[in-house]
């Protein structure tokens, strides 16, 4: 008895110990900071939970606690909860908890650790190990892995005539440019791939940007592991580095422009007008031109919005404290250095990117052409308008002559798709699927090709693109991970399904119009082999073409001459006659 009381009393004691240490803790959780849904704390054990997708910490202008987003790859984040899990021993240090698993520290986790640099060919800019031994092999890789491809590509375009700006293949090329860019599938990582891939998501993402990719002149970056080019570049620098990667091609056209119609490198460019003669360089040069500004353009608006987009960093009241740069955090937005290295390229690109298409809605140069030509006359052997209607008319032949602005709209497709991405990922999610439905009642309405069967391609795309984006929104927000994931996992399957079509209408598409041309190129040949005589040469058949029309010629010559001969003869015979009836007469 005595004893059943002691173990009583001992375990009254113990629970009410434990209540009273259950009561402190949760008394002093109370103090943590609640920023809505982006931070909160657990009640049990005091432990901070941030959203995925976002940095805590501190600035060096801001001792308390801030809030900020972060880009894709930067912060750590949980794949099996919405929330990140931060100990409680780790908050006086939750931005290098935040940031460690990425090899990244700093404000927004936009910086990398010491001996680190941000990988060249990697979309989510990773920090990957960089030191001076690998740096110089890495640079001849760089060249020869990005660059020599580039060359390769322009190369076939120029000898073979390629024309990309052609109607079967023009929502094609903007499906597979976006489609790995602003429409990927990954929703800034706000959908659940993993739900139905798990480990296997990286790999199937890469399975439809690999070839997808190659329309944004982005070749061999998704099969080469991510390597450094020095550790003094930063995140910026890498981004920037891009734009020559984007525009190389055309620089290559600009430099053969010029070296066919340079005097002083006479002997070059002898044997390039030989060329140009045998390949029709000159007939492909303006094709090849819009066909790489067509393949530069989405890359090129990606680039610059990447360097000029801000990130609002707040308190717990949720107001802005600082705007910061959304990839590279320890930059404040309106810093000099940054405005001057970045922000203004930047914004002489963004003049340059909103200008082609507004020129290919309505060709506004046309009357301060008509003017400066007119004024001053001699600037009329100069300017190219020749040219310059050649290479609009690249972008807008496949169009009827009423709709030749549709070529204009499509660019303004791709430049709107990458404004929508200023916004929260729902709202740009909804923004693109207002544009997209948009054009595709436009398209259907306005009927813009003179091919009728051209306007229904385009709007099967379309809406390919569409039933994407609608998944896409449905997974971003509904994101049920931690319930039932079958409904989820249905969608990503369909969804993969989907992205796939137009690559299988591009195979068999290529497929056709090499059968074709392979037929077309038999006949000819077959059609040359007719006109031959068998059995000779090219050069017996023309001397033997050339005996025969001697032959012919001797032969005009020989019947000429008689007929000549005979009538003399005839003359001669009449004047006879005469002269001997005049002399019957007299007599």
């Amino acid at each position: 008895m005595k004893q059943n009381f002691a173990v009583s009393l001992l375990m009254l004691l113990i629970l009410q110990q434990g209540l009273t240490l259950a009561g402190t803790q949760k008394q002093n959780c109370f103090n943590c900071p609640k920023f809505k849904s982006f931070l909160t704390c657990d009640t049990n054990s005091c432990d901070w939970l941030l959203l995925n997708g976002y940095w805590a910490g501190n600035t060096s202008s801001n001792t308390s606690l801030l809030v900020g987003g972060c880009p894709l790859g930067y912060c750590n984040s949980n794949e099996s909860s919405k929330y990140l899990w931060i100990p409680a021993d780790m908050i006086d240090r939750i931005s290098d908890f935040v940031c460690n698993k990425t090899n990244r520290m700093g404000v927004l986790c936009g910086e990398c650790l010491p001996g680190y640099a941000t990988a060249i060919n990697s979309d989510l800019l990773d920090c990957v190990p960089c030191n001076g031994q690998s740096v110089k092999r890495n640079w001849i890789f760089y060249i020869l892995s990005f660059y020599v491809p580039h060359f390769i590509v322009f190369l076939v375009i120029i000898l073979f005539n390629i024309r990309l700006t052609t109607g079967p293949v023009n929502a094609f090329i903007l499906y597979a440019q976006v489609i790995s860019t602003t429409l990927n599938l990954n929703a800034q990582g706000g959908s659940p791939i993993s739900v139905a891939y798990g480990t296997h998501a990286n790999a199937f993402q890469r399975s439809y940007e690999v070839p997808y990719d190659l329309f944004n002149l982005n070749l061999l970056s998704h099969l080469l592991p991510p390597f450094c080019l020095s550790e003094s570049l930063n995140t910026l620098d890498v981004i920037a580095l891009k734009y020559l990667e984007a525009l190389f091609p055309v620089l290559m056209i600009v430099l053969t422009t010029l070296l066919l119609r340079c005097e002083t490198l006479s002997k070059i460019r002898l044997s390039c007008c030989s060329c140009q003669k045998k390949c029709r360089i000159g007939t492909s040069l303006e094709q090849a031109f819009a066909a790489f500004i067509l393949l530069a353009y989405n890359r090129l608006c990606e680039i610059t919005v990447y360097l000029v987009t801000p990130v609002r960093v707040v308190d717990a009241a949720i107001q802005t404290v600082e705007r910061r740069v959304y990839y590279k955090g320890d930059f404040l937005y309106n810093n000099e250095n940054y405005a001057v290295r970045y922000k203004l390229p930047a914004y002489i690109f963004l003049v340059i990117l909103i200008l082609l298409p507004i020129t290919l809605l309505h060709y506004p140069l046309k009357w301060i052409e008509k003017y400066i030509l007119f004024k001053f006359r001699c600037l009329r052997n100069v300017y190219p308008a020749a040219k310059i209607a050649i290479l609009l008319d690249t972008f807008q032949g496949c169009f009827k002559n009423n709709r030749r602005y549709f070529a204009g709209l499509y660019f303004a497709l791709r430049l709107l798709l990458f404004v929508a991405y200023y916004l929260p990922v729902l709202q740009e999610l909804l923004l693109q699927q207002v544009l997209i439905t948009f054009y595709i009642f436009l398209i259907g309405f306005l009927q813009p090709y003179k091919n009728k069967l051209l306007n229904y391609l385009d709007i099967s795309i379309f809406a390919n693109m569409a039933m994407i984006n609608v998944l896409e929104f449905y997974l971003t927000a509904t994101n049920q991970r931690e319930t039932d994931t079958t409904p989820l996992r249905a969608c990503v399957i369909v969804e993969s399904v989907l992205v796939f079509v137009p690559l299988i209408y591009l195979v068999v598409y290529l497929v056709w119009k090499i059968t074709r041309c392979y037929h077309e190129d038999i006949r000819r040949k077959c059609s040359n082999c007719y006109q031959r005589i068998p059995g000779k040469s090219r050069s017996s058949q023309a001397k033997s073409r050339l005996n025969n029309e001697k032959a012919l010629f001797d032969e005009i010559c020989y019947n000429t001459i008689i007929e000549r001969a005979a009538e003399q003869e005839n003359d001669r015979n009449d004047l006879t006659s005469t002269g001997n009836t005049a002399d019957t007469l007299t007599h």
